[in-house]
């Protein structure tokens, strides 16, 4: 692959990690208006995740070209893996409680890895 297209694919990949980092805030700040300010706004966070759940996987995918190292598909792999505990921790609400208080611990990690990733992406872009 030229470098010009590596170049490419690291920007792409740079772009998506930073997007999906601020889709992270954005979700944290939308349970926040939820449960501080007005609980009527709760579809909000439970809608916006569906526009950026993939992002992981794309970003896996593009993963795969450009010379990403693979400590990046990884954290990839692991985004999309805490995203579907997201979804399992909801559904047990009411069932198992206690699992289900770990939704916001996930969303604390999620925060911290896909601001690692970025931080990584846009350090390749640098290079």
């Amino acid at each position: 692959m030229k470098k010009g297209e590596s170049r490419l694919i690291h920007g792409i990949f740079a772009i998506l990690a930073v997007l999906f980092f601020l889709s992270i805030v954005i979700q944290v700040f939308l349970a926040g208006v939820a449960l501080f300010v007005d609980y009527g706004q709760w579809n909000y966070h439970t809608t916006f995740v569906h526009y950026v759940e993939f992002t992981p996987i794309v970003m896996l995918i593009i993963s795969f070209f450009g010379g990403i190292p693979k400590s990046l598909r990884w954290q990839c792999a692991g985004l999309y893996l805490m995203i579907i505990l997201q979804y399992i921790t909801i559904q047990l609400l009411g069932s198992i409680s206690y699992l289900t208080a770990l939704h916001p611990v996930i969303a604390l990690v999620l925060f911290w890895r896909s601001l690692v990733t970025a931080s990584t992406a846009i350090g390749l872009v640098k290079n």
